[in-house]
């Protein structure tokens, strides 16, 4: 059985292949995309909408969020020089290259209010307790990049193992944003500059970048890794190369895992953070998004805008506390989306799709959005994520929990 997401990336990888002859001039790209700047919060002609419960608790909100037009913007699984940008040193991005933006609008649900709390292996996302001033202490400077590293980074990693019931756990990478900080060019003690609030439907990895950021980690780091300070010498590996092997091999899995949380001792107010039900997105729905290093390419998924704008079924926890931590998928290799996935499903009809309704979520897609129940006078929100990879070795299987 074949699928869809198989279908499309054949074809990407044709267009891939046309279009590196075709942009040969410019370094194998296609030089007539548009330039475009990076979007702020989406304004419209649309109400503020909030919608409680009969217990007069919050049910959901409506927002306005940043898709990629589908009449514009066609679906793209691999790299096809088309959507782009490029990345300096210090972690800023340039220029925007092939979007068409479409802000929509959408209902964003009340995670707090559901019956049962969304989970890693259900919805592809959790709310987790992990006390900062308890682990770390009530002073932890979030804003110092060694203790980041060498602090914040092995809490994490215990959390995550913890979570997902993962053989091994590596912290690699992290952003602290702030839409202040952002605008101030404010940097990070010893570390790179602070990001805005990211208010584009997106995930971070792709079908191509996951799999090589995890052989990249099992390789000396790159000018842009965030945890080359913490390689011995600079020019060791994070991952040892026997254990990416193993988890590239039959019985191994691997995921990417996100741990978000607010930094500061007041809730956050001012654009939280939606993720979707993993379960809700479709191969279709992807657009790979090109960010050009001086010596690597990494890749992201840009989303379209869907046909019905309830197909992505969108969350976000209210006012988060800092001794909350949102965990959520980036990439699984064992996710419900991939062909590799669907090989393993034997039947067909309604078999095969109900053994695929129980395989677990590929990632979700998250934004930042404006939240219409926020107060004029809230303080900027000041967030840190955190992106592990996580290692489940042949041996240890079993033990999942995702």
């Amino acid at each position: 059985m074949v699928s869809r997401f198989a279908i499309l990336s054949m074809g990407m990888r044709a267009v891939a292949g046309a279009a590196g002859v075709a942009g040969i001039a410019s370094g194998g790209y296609i030089a007539f995309a548009k330039r475009s700047g990076w979007p702020t919060a989406p304004e419209g002609d649309y109400p503020d909408k909030v919608v409680t419960l009969p217990n007069g608790k919050l049910k959901s909100v409506f927002s306005i969020l940043n898709y990629q037009k589908s009449d514009k913007v066609k679906p793209s699984l691999v790299r096809n020089g088309k959507v782009y940008t490029a990345r300096d040193t210090s972690g800023t991005d340039g220029s925007l290259y092939g979007v068409a933006w479409d802000p929509t609008y959408v209902e964003i649900n009340n995670a707090r209010a559901l019956p049962k709390a969304p989970k890693l292996t259900r919805e592809g996302f959790e709310i987790r307790e992990h006390d900062v001033d308890s682990k770390l202490g009530s002073e932890f400077d979030f804003f110092d990049n060694n203790s980041i590293l060498t602090r914040y980074y092995p809490s994490v990693e215990e959390m995550v193992k913890e979570a997902t019931g993962a053989s091994r756990v590596y912290a690699f990478d992290h952003n602290i944003r702030s839409a202040t900080g952002s605008h101030s060019k404010e940097k990070l003690k010893g570390g790179s500059s602070v990001q805005g609030p990211a208010h584009i439907v997106h995930t971070d990895y792709t079908l191509t970048s996951s799999k090589q950021r995890l052989i990249d980690l099992s390789n000396p780091p790159k000018v842009n890794d965030t945890w080359k300070p913490i390689s011995k010498g600079g020019n060791s590996a994070l991952i040892p190369k026997e254990e990416v092997k193993k988890v590239l091999s039959k019985g191994g899995r691997f995921a990417i895992i996100n741990v978000w949380r607010n930094t500061q001792k007041e809730p956050v107010q001012v654009f939280p953070l939606a993720v979707a039900n993993g379960r809700t997105t479709s191969p279709e729905d992807l657009v790979t998004f090109e960010i050009r290093y001086s010596d690597r390419t990494g890749e992201n998924y840009f989303v379209r805008s869907p046909e019905r704008t309830n197909k992505h079924r969108w969350f976000y926890f209210p006012r988060m506390e800092q001794h909350e931590a949102l965990v959520f998928k980036q990439w699984d290799s064992n996710g419900n989306l991939t062909n590799d996935a669907k090989i393993k499903v034997k039947g067909n009809g309604k078999e095969a799709a109900a053994k695929l309704e129980k395989m677990p979520p590929q990632f979700c897609i998250h934004t930042a959005f404006k939240d219409p129940t926020s107060p004029v006078e809230a303080p900027d929100r000041q967030s840190i994520e955190v992106r592990c990879m996580a290692l489940f070795l042949p041996e240890d299987s079993g033990n999942e929990r995702i």
